[in-house]
């Protein structure tokens, strides 16, 4: 999956030479709580949000008597490039959904500005769009059952269970394999088109594989 199938393209930018009061109005009508700040051909010089904008309005807001018109004049008479984040995380064309995962993980933001390879702003994605993609590619929300199968790590494997699961003339919708507690083994999680497990787990378990099951980790 890539960023580009899933970002927004149609993306709401301002000036640096804009006006907060113009960025807030703006983020207002689109629904929207952060702007990429786009400069001379559209070039990503930085970024700004709400909260840049509460905090650029936090010094009248304490002083005591200070009015809402107060409020607006500053927001009117500060540019956006005072404001703005100038060192943007941002992704490009080419990244993948997981490369954007880690950058929104480990930077704790909640959007990305999407470049080209001329450092154009192109797209914009947030949390809630990787969440959506994740969710949809999982499975989720089709009629469906998940099973969770410890396996020996080695080649082979996910294969004898893919037949056994084939042979329930059953399809799989979705596949994930991680590492296990275990040394040696992993776990693989398997979305499967029916509500009717059971005999898939028997056989799966015959087959000598163990079945997690939620009860298993109650303590």
């Amino acid at each position: 999956m890539f960023v580009v199938r899933r970002m927004k393209k149609h993306v709401v930018t301002i000036s640096p030479s804009a006006s907060l009061y113009e960025a807030r109005e703006s983020m207002r009508e689109n629904g929207i709580h952060q702007l990429p700040v786009s400069g001379e051909n559209g070039k990503l010089v930085g970024i700004l949000s709400n909260r840049d904008i509460r905090e650029a309005t936090l010094p009248v807001a304490l002083l005591r008597g200070a009015t809402e018109k107060e409020s607006v004049e500053l927001l009117r008479n500060t540019r956006v490039e005072k404001v703005m984040t100038r060192k943007v995380v941002a992704a490009t064309l080419t990244d993948t959904l997981e490369d954007a995962i880690v950058l929104l993980h480990d930077f704790r933001i909640n959007a990305l500005p999407v470049v080209d390879d001329q450092g154009r702003v192109a797209g914009i994605i947030t949390r809630t769009d990787v969440l959506k993609a994740f969710i949809e590619a999982l499975g989720v929300g089709e009629i469906s059952s998940r099973l969770e199968v410890v396996v020996p790590d080695r080649p082979g494997a996910l294969a004898k269970i893919v037949t056994t699961i084939k042979s329930f003339n059953v399809n799989i919708t979705s596949i994930l394999t991680t590492g296990h507690a275990e040394s040696g083994k992993r776990t693989i999680f398997f979305r499967v088109a029916t509500i009717n497990v059971l005999p898939l787990k028997q056989a799966i378990q015959e087959a000598g594989f163990e079945i997690l099951d939620p009860s298993c980790f109650h303590v």
